[in-house]
């Protein structure tokens, strides 16, 4: 594909007007897979068998690791960097998250990421048990008429079971009545970072102290509340520059920047590139390995 000159990232439809969709990870090769690009729905991607690829989401570089999942939601920016892994790959549609009845702050634990990394390394008995569950999809998904109440109960079973290992592995590092209120603080950002909300702000809602708040999150998160707004700002900046045809300006204004130089001071300092730069040079200048 020739490298786009609009500054627009493709949009991956993974589902092809299904809900839900299951397929060999070493058959899922697109135009798309290999180049920077968006998802139109929700991705567990399991990887049993690898070669040393790594897998770029949100312009951050993971190792493709045997016994790793890796869970993308719509809209993030996803891009393979070998094509080479054996696995699954699941895709469903935020429709049919929904008719599973998990809750919002469900999906902020399995695809939010508040813990700085999007994907689980499962145990052997959950790897095992998630390749189960995605047989029993795929039977279900070649009858003649497919059940969506089956198809959703898989659905919710294999997230429960993710979700249980999620706060498994978060308990390792946080206390539970610690990681609650992390939760918390991330949708809080997530729903004010483009206000440039003071510490205090999210303290209050809280109901601590910002300086208690900061070293919940020093201690668990090994970052700061400024921090995690920045590099939610940041995040926000790098996904505009690639998606849209705004300029600079404009795109600081929509991130709530009254002064476009103040922004591009911002990125620069973030990012070590200016806006222009890393719109002209693509993801690749700001890859961090993980």
């Amino acid at each position: 594909m020739k490298k786009q000159n609009n500054y627009t990232l493709p949009t991956q439809d993974l589902l092809f007007e299904r809900e839900i969709a299951v397929m060999p990870l070493q058959e899922f090769k697109s135009e798309l897979s290999a180049i920077p690009h968006r998802h139109d729905a929700y991705q567990l991607m399991f990887v049993q068998e690898t070669k040393g690829g790594d897998n770029l989401i949100d312009f951050r570089r993971y190792d493709m690791l045997a016994g790793r999942l890796f869970l993308i939601g719509p809209g993030q920016v996803h891009q393979r960097l070998s094509l080479q892994e054996q696995g699954v790959i699941l895709f469903f549609s935020e429709a049919f998250l929904q008719a599973t009845g998990l809750t919002a702050h469900d999906a902020l634990v399995l695809f939010g990421a508040v813990y700085q990394h999007p994907y689980l390394d499962l145990p052997e008995d959950l790897q095992q048990f998630f390749l189960k569950l995605s047989e029993l999809i795929v039977l279900e998904l070649k009858q003649e008429t497919p059940s969506q109440a089956i198809l959703s109960r898989y659905l919710f079973i294999l997230l429960s079971y993710l979700l249980r290992e999620c706060h498994v592995q978060i308990a390792q590092l946080t206390p539970a009545r610690h990681s609650e209120r992390l939760f918390k603080l991330s949708t809080l950002i997530e729903d004010h970072y483009l206000a440039h909300k003071p510490i205090s702000f999210y303290a209050e809602a809280l109901h601590i102290t910002p300086k208690h708040l900061n070293n919940l999150c020093r201690q668990y998160l090994h970052t700061t509340v400024s921090d995690m707004q920045n590099a939610r700002l940041l995040l926000e900046s790098k996904r505009l520059l690639h998606f849209c045809n705004l300029t600079v300006k404009e795109i600081a204004y929509k991130l709530g920047f009254e002064d476009d130089s103040y922004f591009v001071r911002f990125f620069k300092r973030m990012a070590g590139l200016t806006p222009m730069q890393f719109r002209a040079s693509g993801s690749e200048s700001t890859i961090a390995d993980v």
